[in-house]
């Protein structure tokens, strides 16, 4: 794990393997809690800081992973809150 925290890129996967473990149990459980809806969105942020700081061919495949989460997400209706953070950090 440290090694993946001395790169942008292993702190962009760990980021977005966390969103991606909490939407797979959103899937499974249905967790109604909002805290949790939080925590989830705020680690999408995250994952999108250290997202548009790579380069374009390296953010190609974390972009296309947290849109299937969003997608994911979107039952639970936290999808809205990530477009505006993808707009927020002009990702599109």
């Amino acid at each position: 794990m440290k090694k993946a925290l001395e790169s942008p890129e292993g702190v962009a996967e760990l980021s977005v393997f966390y969103c991606e473990s909490c939407a797979d149990l959103l899937g499974y459980c249905g967790v109604a809690d909002e805290g949790y809806f939080s925590a989830l969105v705020s680690m999408y942020e995250q994952a999108l800081i250290v997202i548009v700081d790579l380069s374009v061919e390296q953010q190609a495949d974390f972009l296309q992973r947290l849109e299937q989460i969003r997608y994911v997400a979107g039952d639970w209706g936290v999808c809205d809150d990530m477009g505006d953070l993808l707009e927020e950090y002009e990702i599109e």
